[in-house]
């Protein structure tokens, strides 16, 4: 494959402002085609950035011959559906978070880009902020010792981010801050320190501040081989400031994210190991997406499988699923109990 042929699937704002900003600087990539069920909003699109076809249908997007791979950014209800029509085309995936709405779902997509010889990309783009590269890098060499402990959390102060209406909505979301805030900091800390196995949850959901249909504020503990992570997401908190966190315990060392600080015990002396090079919170953000979509396209152009896969985010999926069933019926949820 010399050129990446794409289609965009979903017209929003994280689409004018990464996706498409970044995918047309690149020489090795053209965006044939947008679709949207809003019409006006897809033509609007293309025209802004170029694109030469837009549709409101998206599976008339997908029947393209030209297109090579899409991106999907319709709201989570529509991932499956759209997923499947893409590998039944033989074109690969690159699908914002979450993968779906739920553990099921998202093993058929991935047995569904397996069967057809495609490659399924989660778009988890804090894995790819360059301080959450650089201290994942350091914990694969170990050099916090073994990692034993991970506190994290998001909390988003009031009004300090819109949201569309269908997230309150649990059939087209499947959950709430777990699901836009949550499953962020459990993908990020669990690719962090390497992957392990989760045994078990333990997790307490509440509604208390927007009173909706889904959780507005989570608490979960995560049991996995070796070590164990406590996370907390939220949204609309009676605070003048949003709260980001990341605090990774090892043995001879602790580091945090926000800002990126590495500190290590050598010789008796606690060492002070931080890259000189900071980033501003729009600079991690910006350079997150950037990074994301680059390596995608770099997966399709090398044939490579691409990190973030829909494999990774299946497991990710899988103790989600352990979050909402601990919460549901206040107790501890093993692994063993999400089924095939």
């Amino acid at each position: 494959m010399k050129k990446v042929r794409l289609g965009i699937i979903g017209a929003g704002s994280i689409v004018q402002l990464q996706h498409l900003p970044f995918l047309r600087s690149y020489e090795d990539v053209e965006v044939i085609a947008i679709a949207d069920t809003d019409r006006l909003k897809a033509g609007a699109v293309a025209d802004k950035f170029g694109v030469k076809h837009s549709y409101r249908v998206a599976d008339d997007l997908v029947a393209r011959s030209d297109i090579d791979a899409v991106i999907i950014t319709s709201p989570n209800s529509t991932h499956l559906p759209m997923a499947l029509a893409a590998f039944a085309a033989k074109k690969h995936v690159l699908v914002e978070r979450p993968i779906a709405r739920n553990y099921s779902e998202a093993k058929r997509m991935v047995e569904a880009a397996e069967a057809a010889g495609c490659r399924l990309m989660v778009a988890m783009n804090h894995r790819f902020r360059p301080d959450s590269l650089i201290l994942q890098n350091l914990i694969s060499q170990e050099e916090l010792g073994p990692v034993y402990h991970i506190e994290t959390g998001w909390l988003k102060k009031l009004g300090d981010a819109a949201r569309p209406d269908w997230i309150f909505n649990p059939r087209i979301s499947g959950g709430g801050v777990m699901m836009d805030l949550g499953i962020q900091l459990l993908d990020l800390t669990w690719w962090i320190i390497g992957m392990p196995k989760v045994k078990g949850v333990i997790a307490k959901l509440y509604h208390h501040t927007l009173k909706t249909k889904v959780e507005d504020y989570a608490s979960v503990g995560v049991t996995a081989e070796g070590c164990s992570i406590n996370l907390e997401a939220a949204w609309d908190i009676p605070s003048k400031h949003t709260i980001a966190y990341t605090v990774v315990h090892g043995e001879i060392g602790i580091a945090w994210l926000n800002p990126l600080r590495i500190h290590r015990l050598m010789h008796g002396d606690i060492m002070e190991l931080t890259p000189g090079k900071q980033y501003t919170r729009m600079e991690l953000y910006h350079k997150s997406y950037e990074n994301e979509i680059k390596h995608f396209v770099e997966s399709l152009l090398s044939g490579r499988q691409p990190i973030s896969s829909g494999i990774e985010s299946l497991q990710v999926m899988r103790t989600l699923e352990m979050v909402y069933r601990s919460a549901k019926e206040n107790r501890f949820v093993s692994a063993e109990e999400i089924s095939d």
